[in-house]
């Protein structure tokens, strides 16, 4: 494994959800369902709410209503990134933002031994009323409409000179009723977790379940496991009545792409959000530090993606799941 190879891992992975790292759709027949079976209802009005990040000398989580959107453990300071936040808001009313920061990655193996004083994540979450164009965003300014609202906007505060490895801070923002127009289940009546030998070995065993069904090329098993959370995210999207004919043919022609598993994580560690209702597993090993133990490339595209879910018990099942 040669140096670059490391580097351009830590710079590359940033974690969000499992199905968000995919690019451009390959052209594969899938599973099609029957007309009008199981289709998600589509919002054809509303609000999609966006977050945007940027840090500086460290490493960090951001988590909506606790749970996470986004991370990063690797080398390099990330600016200008957005992502869409209508799967993780289940409801109007108070929604918490927790910022998370860690030491910053100096080398492929090696995070600096504290915060510093330069360390600082920015978070701006808006509102937006409906997709535009960058042309149609600048007539809209010139006609002096708008089509954009800020919710919120932080900085995590200056830290002092006095040596500390971990930092929290929580902020929120307000919706109004009139500003959510779906309704997902998320993990509100999800069954709370134990943080146990038995949730152990039953995550251990999903997460080989999943690494087998991606090297089988396995669509259809693939395309069930993550059945929930593309409806959900489909759901919560306004305007595309194709949000999940898309999302499921990205996740169908992504399944069958022949790939190899690299950077094997001997060492890993359940970690807990949704309230201790939602687990995942992440790699404790200095080069692939706080990402997902299941790290693949592709023959199409050499670039690494980490292989990332979160899991729950929905209400009345035993079994784990894939949520988001």
């Amino acid at each position: 494994m040669n140096r670059k190879t490391i580097i351009i891992l830590g710079l590359l992975l940033t974690t969000m959800s499992v199905y968000s790292q995919i690019e451009k759709p390959l052209r594969h027949s899938y599973p099609a369902k029957k007309t009008g079976e199981n289709d998600s209802p589509y919002q054809k009005e509303g609000m999609l709410f966006r977050l945007k990040y940027e840090h500086a000398d460290c490493s960090y989580e951001i988590l909506i209503n606790d749970m996470p959107v986004t991370s990063h453990f690797g080398l390099g300071e990330r600016s200008g990134l957005t992502v869409n936040l209508n799967q993780y808001i289940l409801q109007p009313g108070k929604q918490e933002v927790t910022i998370r920061l860690y030491p910053a990655k100096k080398d492929e193996t090696v995070f600096a031994p504290s915060l510093s004083p330069n360390s600082s994540v920015k978070v701006e979450i808006s509102k937006n009323k409906e997709p535009m164009s960058i042309l149609d965003q600048m007539n809209a300014k010139d006609k002096g409409q708008q089509y954009q609202w800020q919710v919120l906007s932080y900085q995590t505060p200056k830290l002092d000179n006095k040596p500390q490895n971990f930092a929290e801070y929580k902020t929120s923002f307000i919706l109004d009723n009139k500003d959510i127009n779906w309704k997902i289940a998320g993990w509100d009546k999800s069954q709370n977790l134990q943080n146990s030998a038995k949730i152990r070995k039953e995550v251990d065993a999903f997460y080989l379940d999943f690494k087998k069904t991606l090297e089988e090329g396995n669509q259809q098993k693939y395309l069930s496991m993550l059945k929930q959370s593309i409806r959900e995210e489909a759901a919560s999207t306004p305007w595309n009545k194709d949000a999940e004919k898309d999302l499921t043919k990205s996740m169908a022609d992504y399944a069958v792409e022949k790939r190899s598993f690299i950077y094997p994580c001997p060492d890993a560690e359940l970690k807990f959000y949704g309230g201790g209702k939602v687990v995942t597993l992440v790699c404790k090993d200095p080069q692939t530090y706080g990402y997902s133990p299941l790290i693949s490339k592709t023959a199409k595209n050499m670039m690494p993606k980490a292989h990332t879910f979160y899991l729950h018990k929905p209400e009345g099942s035993d079994k784990l799941e894939i949520l988001r």
